[in-house]
């Protein structure tokens, strides 16, 4: 019996709502500076964290000045495509830069599903990206859930028709930049003897910054 063809418009209109997550190739210098920074750490940032990681580490941001100067580029780009993505140019806020750490993510820990508060922005850089971890993806997911160390964004209600959750595939010197309200997770791995190493941060705009004020937690 011959297949009866189906039928499509070739274009069609996307009309896109919802956060506005913006990711991007980070300067390599500025991310292994970062990293160099973060490995000489020692002041815990446990207890203002919800990760169940062993070794999370704050940042001195008045002794390391030049990590906000640095990020003033990427919140330009994030403000930038904001803008183009909501037709609202409106959004000039100046913005700060409240606070920077380092997870050094260890086989079997893991960062459950939460917001940050009292900021506008929240951003994750992908500083190492075990090999071995990114090959437990090729392992059937039915098996592991979701993705190991992969960065889970979910937004909405699930319905009919209705995409919630983006998985985000972890990749050296990359930024992913979100609303702070923006609900994500990082699940664990398996895989011994390696490092999945992150610097996360949380920005406040300064000013009216309409549409993307996040929500306090309840």
């Amino acid at each position: 019996m011959n297949k009866q063809r189906i039928k499509i418009l070739k274009e069609h209109e996307h009309i896109t709502f919802g956060p506005y997550v913006a990711q991007m190739k980070a300067d390599q210098n500025f991310c292994q500076r970062l990293l160099e920074t973060g490995k000489t750490l020692t002041r815990p940032y446990n207890d203002y964290l919800i990760g169940q990681i062993e070794k999370e580490l704050q940042f001195d941001l008045k002794k390391d000045l030049w990590i906000e100067r640095e990020l003033e580029t990427y919140t330009n780009t994030w403000i930038d495509g904001y803008k183009r993505f909501s037709g609202d140019n409106s959004l000039n806020p100046l913005s700060k830069l409240d606070s920077l750490w380092i997870n050094f993510q260890k086989a079997g820990e893991y960062n459950p599903t939460h917001i940050h508060t009292g900021c506008t922005l929240s951003f994750i850089i992908y500083l190492e990206v075990p090999q071995e971890m990114l090959d437990e993806w090729k392992v059937p997911l039915k098996t592991l859930g979701t993705s190991p160390g992969c960065t889970i964004l979910t937004y909405g209600e699930d319905q009919n028709g209705v995409v919630t959750q983006r998985l985000i595939k972890p990749s050296k010197d990359i930024l992913l930049m979100f609303p702070a309200s923006l609900r994500h997770a990082v699940p664990h791995f398996n895989s011994k003897n390696v490092t999945r190493t992150t610097v996360s941060g949380n920005i406040s705009f300064l000013g009216n910054a309409p549409n993307v004020k996040p929500k306090q937690a309840k």
